[in-house]
């Protein structure tokens, strides 16, 4: 960090990572010097960009070995856009040198990965954290503010749904089908990990949940390489809150994914973009729509994590890793509870993990 800003690396150029430098860059708080991908022509064509410009005082390697892109680079952070399967060793050896990790979603195929390498790096005293620009859409936050500000123990039934439209928020492309089954899941892991990780961070984790998912894909013999792209999940927290999440990949047209907030006093519905409380007998009281940008809460999303990691002490990370540990153990538990027809318990996978502890716990 001579410079003042994070030597940043990227493993992996699909989903739209050769952009999301590009938003990391307009910062101001990160400096690329090198990538990786399998393919060595796209890897140096994203190179040569940051070649190309004047402001770096070093240039940017690229690379199709990714054994070697690893140790022969001493990043800040690596941001991580391939698959875990195609990389776990290669990420454990970055946090083994101490390096930051920005995960693209999902954090990893499953709990158990997530928490080894979540594990792994605050045992190295580095970050292990998952890109989950969402959070940071301007509905969302307002959300989470205003429900500070109320007793939340009035509320008792949550709603939350994902249709697979074109105006539903995903700032980060998901990873392609081929890959999706081998990240460990479908849209619950793949598409709807920020929706549900927004639920745990206003709500705690659910002490019960039971899933059913199915796949619609009228390839008999893809869907066994496919997961599942319909959702149906129930979700029971403590003091009498209960809720539903439905995810449907096969909708068409279908608004912004919302979040509906029923209470004893009010009732909310948030949206990325819109924030609306309504009394108990549901006139509107109070409506806040905002602009809403995907390359925002991108930038907003680098700004956090790199201010994070160059002024501890002044800037608090918002995206947590113990969050997304919580988040993969109720996508987990849904998951299982698919398997095993009933109810299961989140909580269960921090008491079978004896290292862990839940953050909620």
């Amino acid at each position: 960090m001579s410079t003042g800003k994070l030597k940043t690396a990227c493993l992996g150029l699909g989903r739209g990572a050769d952009e999301l430098l590009s938003f990391a860059c307009s910062t101001e708080l990160y400096q690329i010097i090198a990538v990786a991908d399998s393919s060595l022509a796209t890897a140096e064509r994203v190179a040569q960009k940051y070649n190309d410009s004047a402001s770096l005082t070093t240039g940017c390697a690229a690379f199709d070995d990714y054994r070697q892109f690893i140790l022969q680079n001493n990043a800040d952070v690596l941001i991580v856009a391939e698959p875990l399967y195609r990389c776990a060793e290669f990420v454990k050896t970055a946090i083994n040198k101490k390096c930051h990790i920005l995960k693209l979603i999902p954090t990893a195929a499953n709990f158990e990965q997530a928490a080894e390498f979540i594990n792994l790096a605050e045992k190295n005293n580095v970050k292990y954290v998952t890109a989950c620009p969402a959070r940071f859409a301007p509905g969302f936050e307002r959300l989470s503010d205003y429900l500070k500000t109320v007793d939340r123990r009035q509320f008792y039934f949550i709603n939350a749904c994902a249709l697979f439209g074109s105006d539903f928020f995903q700032p980060i492309v998901s990873h392609a089908q081929a890959d999706r089954k081998l990240s460990g899941g479908g849209v619950l892991l793949n598409d709807c990990f920020g929706l549900l990780s927004l639920i745990v961070e206003n709500f705690s984790l659910p002490q019960q949940i039971y899933a059913l998912l199915t796949n619609q894909n009228p390839d008999k013999k893809a869907k066994q390489y496919l997961g599942e792209d319909t959702a149906a999940v129930s979700l029971v927290f403590a003091d009498g809150l209960i809720g539903t999440f439905l995810a449907a990949q096969h909708t068409g047209a279908a608004p912004a994914a919302p979040i509906r907030i029923y209470g004893a006093q009010q009732n909310i519905v948030a949206t990325p973009n819109r924030l609306a409380v309504y009394d108990d007998k549901d006139t509107l009281i109070v409506e806040n729509k905002y602009p809403l940008k995907s390359e925002k809460c991108i930038t907003e999303m680098f700004i956090d994590f790199g201010r994070a990691l160059l002024e501890p002490d002044k800037y608090k990370l918002r995206n947590s890793a113990r969050l997304d540990l919580a988040s993969m153990a109720l996508i987990e538990a849904a998951y299982l509870s698919a398997k095993t027809g009933t109810p299961e318990s989140p909580q269960t996978f921090f008491e079978i993990s004896e290292k862990e502890k839940s953050p909620f716990a």
